[in-house]
């Protein structure tokens, strides 16, 4: 599913900030595990952030930007980004006019944080937007605070990456506000051990959900994508990433 909100220059419109999010998950389990109902939800991976996705669409259409702007659902990404990939090869516009993709994928539920982690970061031009931003809320942006999983790789902003389309993927944490040292980190493996692709990973709020930092977090993304979008010249990486031939090779 593609919606577009047109951008208000003639000149500029052509080209798009992306936005996405995947709304599959693994369906159900047979048999039912007692005490569920055997359906996997995904309330947090991924319907977070197509919630996030549809938020920050109603809040961008007030202002349109210059460029237009792209909100993308994909399926199919839990059976491996086929949804993403035939989105990457039958775009709407050519991918060398796609300023960026702005993808979420499983957002922060756990409350505000200190700090985000950039999965792309130091790839490209990006960084820079991101990072102003997040200083204007009083937050510093570092790398994926989990290295070891291959983050980036796995999400489906990689198949337009591989196009040439720079990517902002980001998430709130892993330092919590008001929270101790290390509680961010042990929150996020009682989730992938408890609720990570599991029929357990189902809509918790109040009791479990605290949104405040899901909202900050779209706002930043918000920010970032109509900044992207209003700028005078296209986002580029860093001179020999692996993407960089793709962008400069890619039809426009």
């Amino acid at each position: 599913m593609v919606g577009i909100l047109r951008g208000t220059d003639p000149r500029l419109r052509g080209e798009a900030v992306v936005f996405s999010a995947h709304h599959d998950h693994l369906g159900a389990v047979a048999p039912v595990p007692p005490a569920t109902d055997g359906i996997y939800n995904g309330a947090v991976d991924n319907a977070s952030g197509c919630a996030s996705v549809l938020a920050i669409a109603r809040a961008a259409a007030a202002h349109p930007p210059r460029r237009s702007l792209l909100f993308v659902f994909t399926t199919a990404e839990e059976r491996g980004l086929l949804g993403a990939r035939w989105f990457a090869r039958h775009p709407p516009i050519p991918v060398g006019r796609m300023a960026a993709d702005v993808n979420l994928d499983a957002v922060n539920v756990l409350g505000r944080t200190h700090d985000l982690g950039l999965l792309g970061l130091g790839r490209s031009s990006v960084d820079e937007v991101v990072r102003a931003v997040a200083a204007a809320q009083g937050r510093t942006v570092h790398g994926d605070p989990f290295p070891d999983r291959g983050s980036y790789y796995r999400s489906d902003h990689f198949e337009l990456a591989r196009l040439g389309v720079p990517d902002v993927s980001l998430r709130g944490g892993p330092r919590y506000v008001g929270r101790p040292a290390g509680w961010g980190e042990a929150a996020e493996s009682d989730y992938t051990s408890h609720r990570y692709h599991q029929v357990s990973d189902e809509y918790r709020w109040p009791e479990r959900w605290d949104l405040s930092g899901a909202v900050e977090d779209a706002q930043l993304q918000l920010v970032v994508g109509l900044r992207l979008a209003n700028a005078p010249s296209l986002p580029r990486w860093r001179k020999g990433d692996e993407f960089e031939a793709a962008r400069l090779s890619a039809p426009r």
